[in-house]
């Protein structure tokens, strides 16, 4: 090597070591947006707290209280692209301001309904206001963090939605017991909105400086023709609806196999269904920190961890006594939980840099229909076998395929923390 080659790389070395890093105001930035959608979770958690009680309240039986359940989900469905385009046309910081206060005033409204009607008209409005926060979100931490960052920082932000699972069942049969179901929502309506208003204040849409390079946006505007003809983007989002449909289906019907299907009490099958759950909340960030520092693609970390996927809900389903289930309980919980970080945090890898949030509600949306299906097929399958391996086995399929749509997707291997 030469004197000029060795000065070059002197200098090379010092200008990497004097280049401004990422913000420091992202860690800011992921804290709200965890905040936010923990809130958010809170409030989709609190109708199957408050349902018992509502019932006696507004005189329902138990189909409609489902109703209920169902109104939110399918005005979030239908918004999730438009919400998405909403926020890659306003911005985030906007986007999760106006989601947040108007469902929070929404939910305060709900505590006030008095007949069926009324309520599932403003349970599907809350749905249809807040189809832009997940998209918001999205768009702001891939602004925000690195690629090689990424999945650590949605790790963390997606523990979100075990926290406040978590902070609902602990928290809301005591406000009930204080202030009846009604009361809860008024709660909740001034909490969301109170956390949409700091949102609004504190949240930033750029930072100030680009953190990593984006690939170059493409000519034209945005359309659904253009997320159609992205085939990495089709893929994820087809390979994720089979991922959710062994999610969705699992959380809808996993307390009545167990209970059904091994004649296991309610109140064992609900501690497994906890223990499956709260695995979540270290599984999340332990996915994403071991994505960020692994080689190879964010494709080949998301077919492991669908692989392992099925074959976890398999072995589950050879389970007969409930100490091997609870031992094996922790086990599945990385297999349901475990892939959502990396499907959530490579779509912006994926999506053109100036419609991360139209094409996260493009691939949620079908993600999300997932939940639609899965149910209705174990429904069937259970309800004419009583088998709980066979249930499981028809959960399984969406993740195999998954694997198996996954491998079309074309990307270079990300960039690996140091």
């Amino acid at each position: 090597m030469d004197s000029t080659e060795t000065t070059m790389t002197t200098e090379n070395r010092a200008a990497e070591k004097t280049t401004p890093g990422p913000s420091g105001y992202r860690w800011i930035i992921l804290f709200l947006c965890w905040l936010a959608f923990t809130v958010i979770y809170i409030n989709r958690t609190a109708w199957s707290v408050v349902a018992d009680s509502a019932s006696h309240s507004l005189g329902l039986s138990v189909a409609q209280l489902g109703i209920f359940a169902t109104s939110v989900s399918v005005g979030y469905v239908v918004a999730n692209i438009p919400g998405g385009i909403l926020a890659d046309l306003i911005g985030g910081r906007a986007a999760v301001g106006i989601s947040l206060v108007g469902s929070g005033a929404l939910t305060f409204v709900f505590g006030t309904v008095t007949n069926l009607g009324l309520g599932i008209a403003v349970q599907v409005l809350i749905g249809l206001v807040s189809g832009a926060d997940i998209a918001a979100f999205t768009k702001l931490l891939s602004r925000w963090f690195p690629l090689q960052e990424r999945g650590t920082a949605f790790g963390l932000y997606m523990t979100s939605t075990a926290v406040g699972g978590v902070l609902a069942n602990a928290i809301i049969p005591s406000l009930m017991a204080e202030l009846q179901w009604n009361g809860v929502y008024f709660v909740i309506g001034v909490l969301s909105i109170a956390i949409g208003v700091l949102c609004w204040l504190f949240l930033r849409n750029r930072p100030p400086r680009e953190v990593a390079p984006e690939p170059k946006s493409r000519d034209g505007r945005l359309s659904i023709l253009m997320m159609l003809r992205n085939p990495n983007l089709v893929c994820l989002s087809a390979a994720g609806l089979g991922m959710q449909w062994g999610t969705l289906g699992f959380l809808a019907w996993g307390n009545l196999l167990m209970v059904r299907g091994l004649g296991l009490s309610t109140g064992k099958a609900a501690f497994l269904m906890i223990v499956v759950s709260t695995t979540a909340i270290g599984a999340k960030p332990l996915v994403g920190f071991l994505s960020d520092r692994v080689r190879g693609t964010r494709k080949a970390h998301l077919m492991v961890l669908s692989g392992y996927f099925v074959v976890i809900l398999i072995v589950f389903g050879f389970m007969h006594s409930y100490g091997a289930m609870l031992a094996v309980a922790p086990l599945l919980g990385l297999g349901v939980y475990g892939y959502t970080v990396l499907t959530n945090s490579t779509v912006p890898q994926y999506a053109d840099p100036r419609y991360v949030a139209s094409a996260f509600g493009f691939a949620n949306t079908s993600w999300q229909l997932g939940g639609v299906f899965a149910p209705v097929a174990v429904g069937a399958v259970f309800g004419a076998t009583g088998s709980l391996l066979l249930a499981l086995s028809v959960l399984a399929i969406g993740p195999l395929l998954g694997v198996i749509l996954l491998v079309p997707i074309r990307e270079q291997p990300q960039p690996v923390a140091a």
